[in-house]
């Protein structure tokens, strides 16, 4: 097959879904008339006051086609310039939003790098203090040592405690 014949039976393809759809659609409208009176009533209602609608705009043009020209070219004139003026408003609102989370992600960036700072700072002062528990620990542990040697050594020691403190004495006897 070339591009022609292809072309072709696409055409015909749509040509087809087309008027199926369009039967489809008539078919459904023509059942829910049939079912439902109802919806007669509002057909006949709205087709009558449509009639007299496009009788009454034919007449004023047929009075007048310059005019109804004029007047038509005014309205899509109109409708255009406020169909401007809306997309012009949604641009500057969607302007202004992206401004507006564009500031939002900056500051929300900056604070999180000013909590990983903090969180940074918190950790090496964290550090410091488990050096100086360390610290304290080899203290306790040194003097715990001494205490032993002094005791091997033959040394006396006297100790005098109140609720807070504990004060050590060594007394060397000789």
């Amino acid at each position: 097959m070339n591009t022609d014949e292809q072309q072709v039976q696409k055409k015909s393809t749509k040509g087809k879904l087309t008027l199926a759809m369009t039967a489809g659609a008539l078919v459904g409208g023509a059942f829910v008339l049939v079912r439902n009176p109802s919806a007669r009533t509002r057909l006949k209602e709205t087709s009558g006051s449509t009639k007299n609608t496009v009788s009454q705009y034919i007449s004023d043009v047929k009075a007048d086609p310059t005019g109804a020209k004029n007047q038509l070219v005014d309205r899509i004139q109109k409708t255009a310039s406020i169909t401007r003026e809306a997309i012009n408003k949604i641009q500057d609102i969607l302007d202004n939003e992206g401004r507006e989370i564009t500031n939002k992600v900056r500051e929300v960036k900056e604070e999180s790098k000013e909590i990983v700072s903090t969180a940074k700072e918190a950790g090496d002062e964290l550090k410091e203090v488990g050096d100086k528990v360390g610290e304290a620990k080899d203290e306790l542990t040194e003097s715990k040592e001494e205490k032993k040697q002094a005791l091997a050594d033959g040394e006396n020691l006297s100790v005098v405690k109140d609720d807070e403190h504990e004060i050590k004495k060594t007394i060397k006897t000789n």
